[in-house]
């Protein structure tokens, strides 16, 4: 009964569509090409300005710029609901843990490395530990949604505005121009771009900017930040300290990174792409991509041992071979956590609705609230 209930549910699920799917999937592979540049254990001399090196640093710009759009997203779309869904819960902690605790158990049996009791416990509870630090963050941020809604659907249009200026300007504008964090860590950056992203939702109008100008923008900015790297560049071969800040302005928090992320968020908003199930399939596995190729465990394994990529560095096939290989990481994560999901996951889904259930009617008579909910459609 359990199941022939979720796949009525899953028939009355109105289709997305793949506009934003596909902001996804390309927000993934922009983050692979970050994490290629800043754990590929380049050492390019700072005398030396080449092709190679202009490279590595133009693609390293696209991490933070990955983050910020899968949090817009979620701002986007979860500001209409108003409850937690504890089955989403479950299957979020439990795609983590797996991850976690079988990739160490899998190095330790291969004898990559030694057992530990500590890295052990530590893999039991990587979002604790933040073993990777944005599903820790993001995973809080979906527990304290409920409660960021029911703050920001309590301001006017007016006072929301002034907050988010104010925001805008003491977690991004100061950080920008002084290098200070300004009371904000990971988790308020988050809550600050989810609200972007909701007042987005809920007063601009679908018209208010075309998709054209969007990535027009988004262009200048790339160009324009780019440039920027490539005068510090220019002025460290002169003044060798200035090397260390050639990805200053790499930051999440800094200015032309929030800028590119709205505009490109925007574009592929005004886009028109109807349900594709093949890119809405793809970017179902995007999160498994992130938590397969940037395990801080496997990094020197996949980038070094698997695809050796600094020895290429120095070759005129560098470029080809870090696209071949961007492309390859997350073909091959994709369809690791493809399996995941249709093979493995579709076997105790049923058992973790039962669980989700329990868990609600006990939440739920806590608390006297009906906050909590088994809502299968997010």
């Amino acid at each position: 009964m359990l199941n022939k209930s979720i796949n009525k549910q899953k028939l009355t699920t109105p289709q997305r569509q793949s506009n934003i799917e596909l902001l996804r999937i390309f927000a993934m592979i922009i983050i692979i090409g970050h994490h290629f540049s800043v754990h590929g254990g380049f050492n390019f001399s700072t005398d030396v300005i080449n092709l190679n090196r202009l490279w590595t640093q133009f693609i390293q710009m696209g991490g933070k710029i990955g983050v910020d759009i899968f949090v817009m997203i979620s701002g986007y779309f979860l500001i209409y609901s108003d409850n937690l869904k504890i089955i989403k819960i479950l299957k979020m902690w439990l795609q983590i843990f797996s991850y976690s605790i079988f990739s160490y158990l899998l190095l330790v049996a291969f004898g990559v490395i030694p057992f530990s009791l500590k890295e052990f416990f530590v893999s039991l509870l990587p979002i604790t530990f933040s073993n990777w630090w944005f599903a820790s963050s993001y995973f809080v941020l979906y527990l304290l949604f409920p409660y960021i809604n029911v703050l920001l659907k309590s301001l006017t249009k007016q006072s929301y505005q002034r907050f988010i200026v104010l925001l805008t300007v003491i977690w991004c504008i100061i950080p920008s121009f002084l290098s200070i964090p300004w009371q904000c860590n990971t988790l308020l950056w988050f809550i600050y771009l989810y609200a972007l992203a909701a007042y987005i939702r809920l007063y601009t109008s679908a018209t208010l900017i075309s998709s054209k100008i969007s990535f027009t923008i988004t262009g200048i900015l790339v160009l324009l930040t780019f440039l920027l790297v490539v005068s510090i560049d220019i002025l460290a071969t002169k003044i060798p300290f200035l090397a260390a800040y050639t990805d200053y302005f790499y930051d999440m928090q800094r200015l032309p990174v929030l800028l590119i992320s709205l505009f490109l968020f925007l574009g592929f908003n005004r886009l028109t792409i109807k349900y594709n199930p093949c890119i809405n399939m793809i970017s179902s596995a995007t999160f498994g991509v992130y938590l397969i190729h940037d395990n801080y465990r496997t990094r020197t394994l996949l980038w070094h041992t698997l695809f050796n990529i600094t020895k290429y560095v120095n070759t005129n096939n560098f470029i080809l071979y870090s696209i071949f290989v961007i492309i390859a990481v997350f073909i091959i994560s994709s369809c690791i956590e493809l399996i995941r999901i249709y093979i493995i996951e579709r076997r105790y889904l049923p058992l973790l609705d039962i669980l989700s259930i329990k868990i609600e009617n006990i939440l739920n008579h806590f608390f006297s609230t009906n906050f909590f909910t088994t809502d299968q459609k997010g």
